[in-house]
């Protein structure tokens, strides 16, 4: 991986007003400059380097990454348990914890001090960008679902949004909706993969950040290829055959181990995208700022202000 001996700052959402004294002795806020944005283009391999990494991340400090990846899983889970208003709510709060999450891992990266208010250290100064990234995706999924309706008869909106597997007899076998949905839906995935590090960490608008994720992606393609065939191995392949092993010993003891074996293996995968975000896009460093020269007026105003 790409090792870079620039001291980092902190994550955007966390970092504190700088101020500096000015000569009339008034404190105002400082403007810091950062670094332009620059995708990288990676190895192939980094792909599944992403994923060591991020399983190496976890284990130096398990506890608390599974803390927060287990309050952002229940955080959305409540969120999306209210009808109909779960189903807004959830989306739109979604950028903003999972930035928190990639907050904690930026903080167990720097070594920096952890706290269990980083999962909502995303919402301190971009919440508005967040929700309306939440929001913006939630519009474009509804979309796409709301389509399959007079065409599957709701099939697609039933997997998608009510997690019920439909009847596939009442699905017309001439149809290919579901299948374009399912590309329409892995493609916004693309798009939306990397928006929320973008608009907390680069400070950068919605439709900004959606354009530089996806050039992220498509820079990229090879490693996120080999990074996706290795991820589902550990989503899918190996949650089947550990459902099918543990069925054989007790009925339903199968999908109990799979939950639990998802809800430990979360905290890595998820890390792992963050190291896939550092390592494409990098962190915005600050430039130090050069004291001004004192001069003779600023020298006579301190001079009257200790006399008074």
């Amino acid at each position: 991986m790409r090792n870079d001996n620039t001291t980092e700052t902190e994550p955007a959402s966390l970092l504190p007003l700088d101020t500096q004294l000015l000569q009339d002795g008034i404190r105002r806020r400082r403007q810091h400059y950062s670094r332009p944005l620059k995708i990288r283009r990676v190895p192939m391999q980094h792909g599944w380097f992403w994923l060591i990494e991020g399983f190496m991340l976890w284990v130096r400090n398990p506890a608390f990454l599974s803390f927060l990846t287990i309050c952002f899983i229940v955080g959305i889970t409540v969120a999306a348990i209210p009808p109909y208003l779960g189903e807004l709510l959830a989306p739109i709060l979604y950028p903003g914890l999972l930035l928190g999450v990639f907050n904690g891992c930026r903080a167990i990266d720097r070594k920096r001090t952890l706290s269990p208010g980083l999962l909502i250290s995303g919402f301190h100064r971009h919440a508005f960008d967040l929700l309306l990234a939440g929001f913006i995706n939630f519009i474009v999924i509804t979309i796409v679902l709301l389509g399959s309706l007079p065409i599957d008869g709701g099939m697609v909106w039933q997997l998608g949004v009510h997690a019920k597997m439909p009847d596939m007899a009442a699905v017309p076998s001439s149809s290919l909706y579901p299948l374009f949905a399912a590309a329409v839906l892995i493609i916004w995935g693309v798009i939306y993969l990397f928006v929320p590090q973008l608009i907390g960490w680069w400070r950068l608008s919605v439709p900004r950040a959606l354009i530089y994720s996806l050039k992220g992606c498509l820079l990229n393609w090879l490693p996120f290829l080999i990074y996706a065939f290795c991820l589902s191995f550990f989503i899918i392949a190996l949650p089947f055959f550990v459902i099918n092993f543990f069925e054989l010993i007790y009925e339903g003891l199968g999908k109990l181990v799979c939950l639990v074996y998802l809800l430990l293996i979360s905290p890595a995968l998820i890390a792992s995208f963050y190291v896939a975000a550092r390592d494409i896009f990098g962190f915005p460093r600050r430039r130090k700022h050069k004291r001004r020269p004192s001069s003779p007026v600023a020298d006579e105003h301190r001079k009257r202000k200790a006399q008074a």
